[in-house]
């Protein structure tokens, strides 16, 4: 098991060696650019968050060989967001969602549909405390214990329920026609757009994959799925069939690209929040006691 362990830096040697090959097929050799210093800072947080989970990873098997601190296929769920995360900020998909709505709109697809969820099923935070040493972690959990109402938080519907207001709050003020097209014209705006809209929807996945566990019962899970996925819908409708451009970053483009646009926010979107709903439900089902 020991062997196992040692993947860990050739976890992390291919992951970089994907980061580095998506930014030189996005033109890595060219001049910089207004927004260069977005893509080094993407590149730096994912390269480092793919250190810090792999040293983690190999403490935990080489203190207890045979004994994985998470599932493996979670491990693989991490992976996978980066990997999602890279293609969708490091490759040539970021620059043509500058030009084109529908690719823009399936770059956030690939942000908050796939990429937030694999994040909040892989558990990463406990591999991420592996990384530091024993005396560190006990301080870190005494700090946050400490901080007022967050053990009472953590065990609380509210929790969930702001969770799912903050992800719906972001997404529609992010669609906003005037916050769009200033997102677009300032490099750290448009990062602080998909990094709000990231972790907002890791937040909300974290909440509907827990369900059951400790603050969110599987049918109020449901109720938060539906309720987000209506907002999607709504908002991919009104993008869909607006008779005009509604952003003027795309204003000389064809309206067949925004319909496009709405038409992915709508049916993809709603269909995941869907089987989310689909799922929750039928955990609910499965927990519900038998009569008689």
């Amino acid at each position: 098991m020991r062997r196992l362990a040692a993947l860990a830096p050739v976890w992390c040697g291919v992951s970089w060696t994907s980061l580095a090959s998506a930014h030189l097929v996005a033109g890595g050799a060219a001049p910089q650019e207004p927004g260069e210093w977005s893509d080094r800072l993407v590149e730096t947080i994912l390269i480092v968050s793919v250190l810090a989970y792999s040293v983690g990873l190999a403490r935990a098997l080489a203190r207890s060989p045979g004994r994985w601190p998470v599932a493996k296929w979670r491990v693989a769920c991490f992976f996978g967001a980066i990997t999602v995360l890279a293609l969708a900020l490091l490759s040539p998909i970021d620059e043509l969602a500058d030009v084109f709505f529908a690719v823009h709109m399936g770059q956030h697809l690939l942000l908050m549909l796939v990429a937030a969820p694999l994040l909040a099923v892989s558990d990463a935070h406990l591999i991420f405390l592996r990384f530091l040493p024993l005396v560190s972690r006990r301080r870190f959990g005494l700090a946050v214990s400490h901080i007022p109402g967050m053990k009472q938080a953590s065990h609380m519907p509210v929790a969930a329920w702001l969770a799912c207001g903050a992800l719906v709050v972001v997404l529609g003020f992010w669609h906003i026609p005037a916050a769009y097209d200033w997102a677009l014209s300032h490099p750290w705006g448009h990062a602080l757009e998909h990094l709000t809209l990231v972790i907002t929807a890791i937040a909300f996945w974290r909440m509907i994959v827990t369900s059951g566990r400790r603050r969110l019962s599987p049918g109020m899970a449901v109720m938060m799925a539906s309720l987000v996925g209506l907002q999607g819908a709504f908002m991919g409708a009104i993008i869909s069939f607006a008779q005009h451009p509604l952003y003027a970053a795309y204003a000389g483009n064809s309206l067949n690209d925004q319909a496009l646009a709405g038409v992915m926010m709508c049916i993809p979107a709603s269909l995941i929040y869907l089987l989310s709903s689909i799922w929750a439900l039928a955990r609910m089902l499965q927990n519900k006691p038998a009569r008689g």
